[in-house]
């Protein structure tokens, strides 16, 4: 008998994704908060914060993102031993 676990793969996939996206937007907020400090104190004061509040919401985007894709794995994992045990 073979048993076809589906989810797990895409568990995976999705926890990849989450993890790109979360180093895209650590870029971000570096970029971002390096372009802030090369600014003088009046400019900074008007323009700060978009891209570096943009970069940390996606980045808590992400982190909730690999939470659901963690659990999508264990829930994968949990099935395929409880599929294991009655088939034994």
């Amino acid at each position: 008998m073979q048993i076809n676990n589906t989810s797990f793969p895409y568990g995976q996939q999705g926890l990849q994704r989450s993890q790109d996206r979360l180093d895209q937007a650590s870029q971000k907020v570096a970029s971002a908060s390096t372009q802030t400090l090369g600014q003088n104190n009046t400019q900074t004061n008007t323009g700060y914060g978009s891209a570096i509040q943009d970069g940390l919401i996606k980045a808590k985007s992400s982190e909730l993102e690999a939470k659901a894709n963690a659990n999508v794995i264990n829930a994968s994992d949990k099935t395929i031993g409880r599929l294991i045990d009655i088939t034994v």
